[in-house]
């Protein structure tokens, strides 16, 4: 008791330190984006200034200008954490979200060497969900995914997503399994998650992709999403062996009590096993 005590208080230190570090870099992001966006405009007017004669002087103002593009971009991501909108609910099918999601992705995933293999039930109960919010946190995951199979070997890359129901069928008895739910399986076979990042890996600005590469925010906001969808997103993973995200949305939209108590639950990683 004492130990669980211990740990409660540490979570909620460290929710309290967070809430604080993301209060910070929304007022921070609000007084960066403004000389952002002067530097970006005068530096893009300097290049079309620049001659053939002035090449190097012209490369370097590009160079500035792709910089503020991509300090810019990195400022919504922050913004977007803090500032999440209510998701707007209306009754989706996950299988042709995540089958329009795949096609959009189709080119950078062929540049990448991945295979993608879709296990996409069909006659799966509609959700309520905002296709928006949730789209662009299934678009995280499979990014993420294939990001981690960078160093893999070609024919190893192999990517599968995967919806499937959970639960009871809509309208029947609730199952071992609890309320009836779809889910969403987002699987690498990557090298898998280091155990000493297990805990860290949802937290705010946590990344493993070196500077420059990554913000730590695609899963934290990814996590947030399906919170306010009164759903959860969880994860399996042995090194060497790979991860599986997965995302469970609810079939019947909980209420707005239970959404916000969802969204201020503290989620915690599985034990490990392997993926798939």
């Amino acid at each position: 008791m004492a130990a669980a005590l211990a740990e409660r208080e540490q979570r909620l230190r460290r929710s309290e330190q967070l809430a604080t570090v993301g209060k910070m870099a929304a007022q921070i992001t609000h007084e960066v984006r403004n000389p952002l966006t002067s530097i970006g405009l005068n530096a893009e007017l300097l290049a079309e200034e620049f001659t053939d004669k002035d090449r190097e002087a012209q490369k370097l103002a590009k160079a500035i200008v792709r910089e503020v593009d991509r300090l810019t971009d990195i400022t919504e991501q922050y913004l977007r954490f803090a500032r999440l909108p209510e998701p707007r609910f209306e009754p989706t099918s996950v299988t042709e979200l995540l089958r329009s999601l795949l096609l959009f992705l189709d080119g950078e995933l062929r540049a990448r060497g991945v295979t993608v293999v879709a296990q996409l039930e069909e006659g799966l109960p509609q959700v309520p969900l905002d296709d928006n919010q949730v789209r662009q946190a299934a678009l995280n995951l499979v990014r993420n995914a294939a990001e981690a199979m960078t160093d893999c070997p070609p024919g190893e890359r192999v990517l599968t997503v995967r919806s499937r129901q959970q639960g009871a069928p809509a309208g029947g008895p609730p199952g071992p399994a609890g309320a009836p739910a779809v889910a969403i399986d987002i699987i690498d076979r990557g090298p898998g998650i280091a155990p000493a990042h297990l805990r860290q890996i949802f937290e705010p600005f946590f990344t493993t992709k070196g500077v420059g590469r990554g913000t730590g925010q695609g899963l934290a906001i990814s996590r947030t999403v399906i919170r306010h969808h009164g759903g959860s997103l969880t994860f399996d993973s042995e090194v060497g062996r790979g991860t599986t995200f997965t995302i469970r949305l609810p079939v019947v939209a909980a209420d707005p009590a239970a959404l916000a108590q969802a969204s201020r639950r503290s989620t915690g990683s599985r034990r490990p096993r392997p993926a798939g």
